[in-house]
Formats: C-alpha cells, sequence, structure tokens
C-alpha cells in the first residue's frame, strides 16, 4: 500500500469587504445621501413654520440657497448661506444649512462645525442634531453620532425614525445585531430607502442565523435606486456568506471602480467562478490579473485553478513564480512537490520539498510531505526518521502520526502501526479521513495478516465511523464495499450504488458494482455498467493523451 497524498491546503479565512462608509470618499457619498434625505426636507419645513427670527434678506438668502441646493447647484448654495450668515451671524437655520451643503459637498469637518455652531445658539434645534449625527456617523465617530441620535428618540415627526436607523446602523458596527435590529425595524419605512441600512439589516440577519430574512432584505436593496459600488461589493459578500454564488456575480457585475478596486473586484469575481464550476473563466481572469500584478497569492490561485482543469504546465509554472517572489512561504513548494509526485516525478517531489525547507525549516506541513514521497520512493528508514521529526514539530501532529503508521506496515511492524493509528485517531476524534485511512489500512492488513477476520471486523468499524462523520465522502463507501462481498453482497451492492451517487465518475466502483451485478444474474445492468466504465476509460485516456502534447509543448 503506497502513502496517499499528504497535502493540507490551508486557506486563509474569507475576509468581508469592507463597509463603503470606512473610507473617506464614501464616507462623503454617504453623507450626502443622508442629507439628501433628511436635512433637505428638515430645512424647508424651517421656512415654512419660521422658527428662525432672521430678516428679510437674510430670508431671501437662505430660501434662496434651499432652491440652489435642491437643484445641485450646492457652491452656489453655500454663497448664499454664507451672504445670510453675514447679515445674521448667530441663527441657528442658516448655520445648519451651511452645514448641510459642506457634507452634500463631502467637507464633514466643515460641516460638523457648522453643526456645532448652531448647536450653541439652541441646544436643543432638532435639525441640527439630526445632521450633526449623520456628519459624525459617516466621520465613524459612532460613539459621539450614539449621543446625537439618542437625544432625539423621543421627538415626534421624522426624527424618531432616522435616530433608529443610525442608531441601528451603529449597533450593527458593534456586532450587536439583536439591538440593530430592534431598532431598524422601528425605522420603517426610512429602512428600504437606504442601501447601507438594508444591507446592515442583512449582514445581522446573517449573524443571528436567519437567512431567509437577509435574502428578503438584499432582494429589496436590488430594488433601491442609487447605490454605489461599494455597496455592490458589499451585498455580492452577502450573497457569498448565504451560498448564493451566482447572485453575487451579478452584484459585482454592477459594481464600478477605480484600478486599485477594480483588480480586488475581478479577484473576487473569480473566486465566484471557481466556487460555480466556471473554471475556464476563473483560470483566465487570474491569467490576466497576474500578467499585471503577479502576487505569490495570486499565483496559488492560478496553480489551484489550473491544477483542477488539468493544466498542470500552467500550474507549475505559476508555482515556480510563486516559490521566486516569496521564497519563505511554504505553499508553493507544497503545491509543486504534490503535483510532483501525482505525475510520479518522485525525484523532483524530494527535491522541492527540500528546497521548501531550506527557506522554511520549522514546517510541519513540508516535513510531513518529505516523508511522504521518501515512502513512495522506498526510503523507509528515512521516511520513518522524518515523520518523527514532524510529529515534534507541533502538537497536532496526527496526520503525521497518520503517515507513520503506513511507514510502520510497510516495514512489517504491524502491532506498532496499529497502535500509531489508535494515537492519530484519539487525537482528532471527529476527522472523518484518520477512521477512513484507518479503516483503509486495516482492510489491506487483513488481506495479508493470519488474523484477518478481526483485522477485517475493525476496518468495517472505522469506515462506518468515517461514513457517519462524513455521509458525503464517496471512497469511503467504496472501501466498506470490498469488505462486504464476500459475505454481505446485498450491502456491498448499496454501497457501490451510493458511492457512484455521489461521484459517478468513480471507476473503480462502477467497475465493481458491474461485475458484482453480472455475478448476481442483473445482466443488463452489469452490461450497461461495463459499457460505461469502458466509455469513460478510453476517455480519461484520451485526456492523457492530450495533456502529454500540451507538456511536449510547454517545455
Amino acid at each position: 500500500m503506497r502513502l496517499t497524498k499528504i497535502h493540507i491546503r490551508i486557506r486563509d479565512s474569507f475576509i468581508p469587504w469592507l463597509g463603503c462608509y470606512r473610507h473617506v470618499c464614501v464616507r462623503r457619498i454617504l453623507s450626502a445621501v443622508f442629507l439628501a434625505l433628511f436635512a433637505l426636507p428638515c430645512a424647508w419645513s424651517q421656512v415654512a413654520s419660521a422658527i428662525s427670527p432672521m430678516g428679510d434678506q437674510a430670508r431671501q438668502l437662505y430660501q434662496a440657497g434651499l432652491a440652489l441646493v435642491g437643484s445641485g447647484h450646492i457652491d452656489q448654495a453655500i454663497g448664499k448661506f454664507k451672504q445670510g450668515l453675514e447679515i445674521a451671524p448667530g441663527d441657528k437655520a442658516l448655520l445648519d444649512a451651511a452645514g448641510a451643503a459642506y457634507s452634500m459637498r463631502g467637507e464633514l469637518e466643515a460641516a460638523r462645525d457648522y453643526f456645532i455652531a448652531s448647536l450653541k445658539v439652541d441646544p436643543d434645534f432638532a435639525p441640527a442634531k439630526q445632521n450633526l449625527g449623520i456628519a459624525l456617523f459617516s466621520l465613524g465617530h459612532y460613539a459621539e453620532a450614539e449621543d446625537q441620535f439618542k437625544s432625539l428618540q423621543n421627538q415626534s415627526g421624522q426624527s424618531y425614525p432616522v435616530s433608529n436607523l443610525f442608531l441601528g446602523m451603529i449597533a450593527e458596527k458593534r456586532s450587536d445585531c439583536k439591538a440593530a435590529l430592534l431598532l431598524m425595524e422601528n425605522a420603517e419605512p426610512l429602512l428600504n430607502k437606504y442601501p447601507d441600512a438594508e444591507l446592515s439589516f442583512a449582514n445581522c440577519e446573517i449573524q443571528i442565523g436567519d437567512p431567509q430574512r437577509a435574502r428578503q432584505m438584499l432582494s429589496a436593496f436590488d430594488r433601491t435606486p442609487g447605490k454605489s459600488s461599494s455597496q455592490y461589493k458589499q451585498a455580492a459578500d452577502l450573497y457569498t456568506r448565504l451560498g448564493q454564488n451566482r447572485q453575487a456575480l451579478a452584484e459585482l457585475s454592477k459594481a464600478r471602480s477605480d484600478k486599485e478596486q477594480a483588480a480586488i473586484t475581478e479577484e473576487k469575481r473569480a473566486g465566484l467562478l471557481e466556487k460555480t464550476g466556471r473554471l475556464d473563466e476563473a483560470q483566465r481572469a487570474l491569467e490576466n490579473l497576474v500578467a499585471s500584478r503577479a502576487t505569490e497569492d495570486l499565483l496559488l490561485d492560478l496553480a489551484r485553478v489550473a491544477k483542477e482543469r488539468g493544466d498542470l504546465p500552467v500550474a507549475m509554472k505559476s508555482l515556480r513564480r510563486a516559490s521566486q517572489i516569496e521564497p519563505d512561504r511554504e505553499d508553493s513548494y507544497l503545491e509543486f512537490s504534490t503535483i510532483c509526485a501525482d505525475r510520479g516525478n518522485d525525484a523532483l517531489a524530494l527535491e522541492t520539498a527540500e528546497i521548501g525547507l531550506g527557506h522554511v525549516p520549522g514546517s510541519y506541513r513540508l516535513t510531513v510531505q518529505k516523508g511522504a514521497v521518501l515512502e513512495k520512493l522506498g526510503r523507509l528508514n528515512d521516511a520513518e526518521e522524518t515523520l518523527r521529526k514532524a510529529i515534534g514539530i507541533q502538537k497536532d501532529n496526527s496526520i503525521a502520526l497518520l503517515s507513520l503508521a503506513v511507514v510502520q506496515a510497510h516495514s512489517g511492524r504491524l502491532a506498532e502501526a496499529e497502535q500509531t493509528l489508535e494515537n492519530a485517531v484519539r487525537q482528532s476524534p471527529d476527522n472523518y479521513y484518520m477512521y477512513y485511512f484507518r479503516g483503509t489500512l486495516l482492510s489491506k492488513l487483513a488481506s495479508t495478516n493470519s488474523n484477518e477476520a478481526g483485522l477485517k471486523d475493525a476496518a468495517i468499524r472505522s469506515l462506518q465511523q468515517a461514513i457517519r462523520l462524513n455521509p458525503d465522502y464517496a471512497d469511503s463507501y467504496y472501501q466498506i464495499s470490498e469488505l462486504y462481498k464476500p459475505t454481505a453482497p446485498r450491502l456491498a451492492e448499496q454501497s457501490l450504488q451510493k458511492c457512484l451517487r455521489l461521484n459517478p465518475r468513480h471507476s473503480p466502483a462502477e467497475y465493481s458494482l458491474a461485475r458484482l451485478y453480472l455475478r448476481n444474474g442483473k445482466t443488463a445492468e452489469g452490461q450497461a455498467l461495463l459499457a460505461r466504465f469502458k466509455t469513460q476509460q478510453r476517455a480519461e485516456e484520451m485526456q492523457q493523451q492530450k495533456q502529454l502534447l500540451i507538456e511536449a509543448a510547454h517545455d
């Protein structure tokens, strides 16, 4: 029995897109949108109710400024408000309107100063409090913004839902989703008029475990006009977390970005293409990214996708470049060594692992990989020495223990191998692969050992546990079917059928089930399965020939 490929691919957890209001230019957009929604209606109401005792000339300038804001002429509006303040320098409404105009121009610090000046004139002036809260929120000063909105929660009219909306978004940023959802639900109907609030709401629904409501809110987001590129990217992230990768791709396609952000968006798009099985498109996207910005992470992603597609020359070329960019990172050496071993070039696989260990001498994964390749080369003593070294590198060493057990079994030390396997399983009791591997090894040992019955029973129990822990791993059913065949052909048949439902291209299971059908008198089923098996074999042979031609062209 050969040592199974030992390759542990540890990928970074997905990093969510940053909230759009965390970036200065986007904060300005946020403030402008909110001021358009909330500040201008307040300003117009001020005129109607004559709440500010300004003179006629100042009032005319104030009204002219509001009209200019309403028509989108923000700079001219600021000029009118400033002229009004020269006449009435302490007018709270003019100060508030000037602050709102500065916010809409993206100058949040200047806007904040005007709102504060307005509140110095009248500390209870609700429009200025509301607008100051919006500006502070847009600047990322959430604690100060919270103070403003809390003081408005008992106000009637528009201030109540506005305050709840912002307090809800602040609570979401603090990961207090229970409070956030309650507050935003009390912000109706504003919640479904502003995209950032909808995204905050959907994020909280995902966090508390209600994906249905999250999807409903994202559907509402899709119908809300005026969305920014950053908001589309956030929506794509939320759809990805919900497992709706196609919808995530659709959201990303709507995003417009500058050059740097475009590269990030394209990288995310490549990942989604891979997840949805569109590997050709994913590889092209990654190749385009690498052509303009060849980082090690991008090269490793390209190598992984190319390997999945069977494009080994591109995979190996990418891994070579990755190791040159960051020679002290183990991933590229590990990937390269694994591909070499898969292709039967064990000498190059060993050399690659050793070069990697020269740069990363304490790498557990590379040490285990070296041990695995040494075993394939038949250098069992060297393999055992290397794997024992790996066991001492880190506390979680179950993979090294499992590999050592294989070496011990090949050396004829079956009792030691069994004990080592027991230790590996004890260390990782919830790891289905440990039980799968143990069952497979015990099955092999049973075929060459006088205590066949005991080893076979132990192998069946181990594989049954592997299936309980992971019922979707096809090969567990194939391995256990081989043990069932002599005494329980019906169970063997059921296991092979399950294997092929999970993996219709599992050739050994296909052939084994065809033979079983023929033996049990199911001639038609057996012949049909054999024909399919032969067709698949021919297709695989043609693919191998094609791959040889591709590799020759790259040499």
